[in-house]
């Protein structure tokens, strides 16, 4: 019998079959995918992420101190910062780095293996795949979004996501990241383009529904204006939970990453979260393995202990993007513009508690601001009545039901 099923080989599941494997456990990891870390995203991470969980200096293609917004008027707005705040990095090798280290201490990959059920008894679990069935002591889900292993042990899944669309594209221009705002281009949420390397750079909009069409007209929007040569990866979707999990510890069971939807609400990023989450994880487990005590009840740190981390981000980051969602684009363009102008945004930007991975100081300063409080009442009073108290209006954190295809 193995000691721990990790099911999905992405941040949150390498990273907790490193840390398991390298205290001695039998620990086995199964993902649908033959090639590990291979799933769409930006590739940015934060300084903390990238200090904490270290990544190879040949695995970094920028450090940017600098990205363009286009406002729904198409006016072009360069922001600076003093000093650069994140990486932008091949997240395929990042990921798979993990995986090389699990390896190394004894963990066993089977790439390629859905599992399909998973069945708690009381001393173990029966995991079963499209090949054959396991049994182990307990089960970690670190499977993404897209898993029904939650729903099939009663545990729901998140109440609110975005659906993401990305491409890769050959560009001899694009050498900062774009970020393009505009209910044309992405109702409620954002486009990007952001540089790789070899003159290549990633595509993508967020989108609750019709994610497919903006993605089609954004790219129309980039051609027109010669700003890619070519399609070289066509798109593809994938879902980002804006909402954590209710419940993500059951017996013998764990949620990790995207399955239990800790992701910055914001920008839809998950790795430093994922990582940052499943050290918790492996250390609970590691010492309920030790205590021989797999319950839920004896779980429930995992879920204190990540919930203290993480809840008041995500919840400020969740009001501040419902929020946003309320905005026209003239309103978002005249807010855009303002923050620009003001000395105030740029104090914000560049101080020391500014961080891409920790947004809710910053959003939380920008609101307490009068001047910011001041704009968004001239929008809507509502909004600046909301800007006192983030995450507090139960009207605008509500959160949207059902799932768009």
């Amino acid at each position: 019998m193995d000691d721990v099923v990790v099911v999905g080989a992405g941040p949150a599941g390498n990273n907790t079959a490193l840390i398991l494997a390298k205290n001695g456990f039998q620990v086995r990891v199964f993902d649908s995918r033959t090639e590990i870390g291979n799933k769409l995203c930006t590739g940015i991470i934060g300084n903390e992420c990238a200090s904490r969980f270290p990544i190879s200096e040949s695995l970094v293609y920028s450090e940017p101190k600098s990205a363009k917004l286009i406002t729904p008027d198409n006016d072009s707005l360069e922001f600076h910062i003093a000093f650069p705040q994140a990486k932008i990095v091949d997240r395929v090798s990042y990921v798979n780095s993990f995986a090389e280290k699990a390896i190394a201490e004894g963990a066993q990959y089977h790439l390629g293996e859905s599992v399909l059920d998973l069945e708690p008894y009381e001393s173990s679990v029966l995991v079963k795949t499209e090949q054959s069935q396991y049994e182990t002591r307990t089960v970690v889900i670190a499977a993404g979004f897209s898993t029904n292993l939650t729903q099939k042990l009663g545990l729901g899944r998140v109440s609110d996501y975005v659906t993401a669309v990305q491409a890769e594209v050959k560009t001899s221009m694009a050498e900062q990241t774009e970020v393009y705002l505009g209910q044309d281009i992405a109702p409620g949420f954002f486009g990007w383009v952001v540089p790789q390397r070899s003159g290549r750079s990633l595509v993508g909009i967020l989108a609750r529904s019709r994610p497919q069409q903006y993605m089609d007209r954004f790219l129309e929007k980039l051609d027109r204006q010669g700003s890619i040569a070519d399609i070289t990866k066509p798109p593809a979707k994938w879902g980002i939970p804006l909402r954590p999990l209710k419940d993500t510890v059951a017996d013998r069971i764990l949620i990790v990453g995207d399955s239990a939807g800790q992701v910055k609400p914001t920008t839809g990023g998950g790795i430093y979260y994922s990582l940052a989450s499943s050290e918790i994880a492996a250390d609970v487990l590691k010492k309920a393995l030790i205590k021989g005590d797999l319950s839920n009840i004896y779980l429930q740190e995992y879920q204190r202990r990540w919930k203290e981390l993480l809840s008041q981000e995500l919840e400020t980051g969740y009001a501040a993007r419902r929020m946003y969602e309320y905005l026209g684009d003239g309103q978002v363009s005249s807010l855009a513009r303002q923050a620009y102008k003001s000395s105030f945004i740029r104090e914000v930007l560049n101080s020391p508690k500014s961080s891409f991975d920790w947004h809710g100081q910053t959003i939380q300063t920008f609101l307490s601001n009068p001047i910011s409080r001041g704009i968004l009442g001239l929008v809507n009073p509502l909004l600046a009545t909301f800007a006192r108290t983030p995450g507090l209006e139960d009207d605008l954190v509500r959160p949207t039901t059902g799932y768009v295809n």
